[in-house]
């Protein structure tokens, strides 16, 4: 608020420019007043049109004034500025009375009722009624009172004001016409009487006075700079129209009428030039905004672009690295399933464990480049730390034998939820427990707790090893991408990915995640989450593998729409389990439109990755059609991307499964779906 404030000539401090050319001015107009001082009795001839044309340019010029600072009160509230634009509006109006009772210039003496002492008692009004209301200006000013609030409605105290002027200017016309009687007579014709001296001596002084406070209340803005100078302008007026001069029609009448003029036009002037400059800077300030608005818009499209690129790289990405391990962990599994014991099932186990492994650090890779494009997805709900600590165990046991490490048998905190993604949570905490035993001294011991204090919103997570411990110097790389503190050199295996991971999964989901470690004791990696309330039980789910496992007398028919051989033949091997159910394949999209039609499929499974048409629009053709649309669609891609997934349900899709799928998923969804 105060720049927008500093924005008016109300409260724009007055600088050294505006200060010069304000005294540049009255010099010029003192230079001018004393030399037509001592010929201000000089008498000319009367002109007729010079009342009505000076009369008409005060009473404009004043309105307009009066106008542009009511405009800015209706900003500010001040109520200084209210009463200088009703100051205005009065020698605007009084103007108007004075004209209508000049004589001989409507009627021989006047309109409204006027006699010979009627013009003269408004002048004096006139000129002694506005130093009045700038002297009240400037009292107000520097008490900087405002109406009710700078968000008050300046409405009724605007309309307050301008009848108080008009009701004013009235009485003081029905004074000076109908009331003439009662005041001395200051007219004899048009010479001036004894009385006068005394008369305008005092409006003179109310002018000299109005100046002596503005100047005294300071600091100066631009507006009280300028109305000084309107009030030296009204002295050189009063004198040279009422005090020096005989009467009316000498060459003081009409000089101190043009100082008048002056007088009316110096504000005007001023304001109508800072409204040019404050329109001119709004256009500037418009033009910067629109640049700026365009640059903003610009960039908003670059990084929409580029943020598109990345999902495309990372649809790709995932089809291209997942595709070639669906055959690998597919075809890992039917052996392992149909081999005999021995060196056929230990061969199919050593592929499994590889391609896992593989398939894990891809999705790690994946993942942080999923984090780092704002496109990774978390799911945050009510999650029971102890079953996912339980869970996460059972799978690390394997790991733990095998290095003799010993892992709790009892799950801590069991009864305690915090708020996380449950998936992401079992990785982080798998990523922690993988590391506490891979560098754990062999015969060593990994330890879980879980800590949360009454009334606290955070739980806290721990998980502490006895291994060799880090050295402090390397604590600040533990987080960093790639960096396995030159571990490579050991037979541990790893990519330096899985810390990186945790910490900003972990912080995805609201979470912290920190470290100590004693070099020769160990370190104790703790993730804090935050708490939350148990939800309502959930209704148990079938187990899938169960499902699979379990003896199926399934029927139907299932299309396979894959430009993948190796992937074909997979899922034969795996539709060769279900006796019951035949397979059509093709490798493309129209033909398999026409397959669907023919043959009314059971079920559909679907890649996005075509030769000819994309997954999505072969999906959105079998929804349109009335032969094909009440037919489950499955979509079976690599493209594991969350707002895909999302997009092709939305479209009408009846499930998505990510390769490498499991076999015993995928078995356990052709019997509910061929059998409903």
């Amino acid at each position: 608020m105060a720049d927008e404030r500093r924005a008016f000539l109300s409260t724009l401090p007055a600088g050294r420019g505006e200060r010069r050319l304000a005294l540049a001015v009255v010099l010029v107009s003192a230079a001018i007043f004393i030399t037509l001082a001592p010929f201000a009795k000089v008498k000319l001839a009367p002109v007729a049109a010079f009342i009505p044309i000076y009369e008409s340019i005060v009473v404009v010029t004043d309105l307009i004034t009066a106008v542009l600072l009511f405009g800015q009160f209706t900003f500010l509230r001040a109520r200084a500025l209210l009463v200088l634009a009703s100051g205005y509006l009065f020698t605007a109006l009084i103007t108007v009375s004075h004209a209508l009772t000049f004589p001989g210039l409507f009627a021989p003496t006047g309109l409204l009722g006027a006699g010979s002492q009627s013009t003269a008692w408004l002048y004096m009004f006139w000129h002694g009624g506005f130093p009045l209301l700038v002297i009240a200006y400037a009292w107000l000013k520097e008490a900087r009172s405002e109406t009710s609030g700078p968000r008050s409605r300046p409405v009724v105290p605007l309309l307050a004001s301008v009848v108080a002027v008009v009701v004013v200017v009235s009485g003081l016309t029905l004074l000076a016409t109908a009331g003439q009687a009662w005041l001395p007579p200051i007219m004899r014709g048009n010479q001036y009487t004894p009385v006068m001296v005394l008369v305008v001596s005092s409006t003179w002084a109310l002018s000299l006075i109005a100046l002596i406070v503005l100047w005294r209340r300071r600091p100066h803005s631009v507006l009280d700079l300028w109305l000084m100078v309107v009030m030296c302008a009204w002295l050189f007026d009063i004198a040279l129209a009422a005090i020096l001069n005989a009467g009316r029609f000498d060459l003081g009448f009409y000089a101190g009428r043009i100082y008048g003029l002056l007088a009316a036009s110096f504000v005007l002037m001023v304001l109508l030039i800072e409204n040019g400059r404050l329109y001119a800077r709004l256009v500037g300030a418009n033009t910067d905004l629109a640049a700026e608005v365009d640059e903003r818009r610009r960039a908003e499209a670059a990084a929409e672009a580029a943020n598109r690129a990345k999902s495309e790289f990372l649809s790709r990405m995932s089809h291209e690295l997942r595709t070639p391990l669906n055959a690998i962990l597919g075809f890992g599994q039917l052996l392992e399933m149909g081999g005999d014991a021995g060196r056929d099932r230990e061969s199919a186990q050593h592929i499994l464990k590889a391609g896992r492994h593989l398939l894990a650090l891809i999705n790690e890779v994946l993942d942080i480049a999923r984090i780092d494009a704002g496109r990774l997805s978390i799911s945050l709900e009510p999650v029971l730390v102890g079953e996912v600590i339980t869970a996460t165990l059972d799978l690390m046991r394997p790991q733990a034998e095998a290095r003799r490490v010993q892992l709790p048998v009892t799950v801590p905190a069991a009864d305690v939820y915090v708020m996380a993604d449950r998936q992401r949570l079992q990785q982080v905490l798998l990523n922690l427990l993988s590391n506490a035993v891979k560098y754990n001294t062999e015969g060593g011991t990994v330890a879980v707790s879980c800590l949360t204090e009454p009334g606290s919103v955070r739980v806290r997570i721990a998980i502490r090893d006895t291994g060799r411990g880090v050295p402090p110097e390397m604590l600040a790389r533990l987080f960093t991408p790639f960096d396995r503190l030159d571990a490579e050199s050991t037979a541990i295996e790893g990519t330096g990915l899985g810390l990186s991971l945790s910490k900003q999964l972990v912080e995805a989901m609201g979470g912290t995640i920190a470290v100590e470690s004693r070099l020769g004791e160990g370190t104790t990696f703790s993730v804090d989450v935050a708490a939350a309330e148990a939800p309502v039980a959930p209704e148990a789910l079938a187990d899938l593998r169960e499902a699979a496992t379990a003896p199926r007398a399934t029927r139907g028919k299932i299309l396979y729409v894959e430009d993948n051989v190796a992937n074909i033949q997979l899922l034969q091997g795996i539709v060769s389990r279900r006796p019951g159910v035949s397979l059509l394949a093709t490798m493309q999209g129209l033909p398999a439109l026409d397959l669907a039609r023919a043959h009314r499929p059971g079920l559909i499974l679907l890649d996005l990755h075509l030769s000819d048409v994309s997954g999505d629009e072969v999906l959105a053709r079998l929804r349109q059609d009335p032969e094909t649309r009440e037919i489950p669609v499955v979509i079976l891609s690599a493209d594991a991307t969350p707002g895909r997934i999302e997009r092709l349900l939305a479209q009408g899709a009846h499930a998505y499964l990510t390769k490498p799928f499991d076999v015993a998923e995928l078995l356990a969804l052709f019997d509910t779906t061929l059998s409903s």
